[in-house]
């Protein structure tokens, strides 16, 4: 499961998962159960964020997918919800980029995202079994 914090924040801030949720209570449980169950992956993320503001607009970064950081950052980027969600209340709305499974941008996506993915499934960035 992606936020097994989900029941503890909705208990916390008084939210009935059975009824209807409301969409700030929605925002208001996936943020909340992603600083908890995402933490080490957000605050790559975060710092990532500030290195883009410093460097020109983006941010490159790269881990083990493998690592506790790679399966986060996996987690946060794959669904459409928890990335919008990262970016707005992270990375300073900034964008997320996501390539293969080790590898992403915060800020400007690269020029050319189809070289960036060739090159992560057969080098020289990484490779499809990495």
């Amino acid at each position: 499961m992606s936020l097994p914090s989900i029941i503890k924040v909705a208990k916390k801030l008084g939210i009935n998962l059975s009824g209807r949720i409301s969409r700030e209570n929605q925002e208001a449980l996936l943020v909340g159960a992603m600083r908890i169950d995402l933490k080490k992956g957000l605050a790559l993320l975060h710092k990532k964020s500030h290195e883009a503001k410093e460097n020109g607009g983006h941010a490159d970064w790269q881990v083990d997918p493998k690592s506790e950081v790679g399966r986060q950052l996996t987690r946060i980027h794959a669904g459409e919800a928890l990335r919008t969600l990262a970016s707005k209340h992270f990375c300073h709305g900034l964008k997320l980029s996501f390539f293969n499974c080790c590898k992403g941008v915060v800020g400007k996506k690269p020029k050319s995202p189809m070289l960036v993915q060739i090159q992560c499934q057969v080098g020289p960035i990484a490779y499809s079994d990495c």
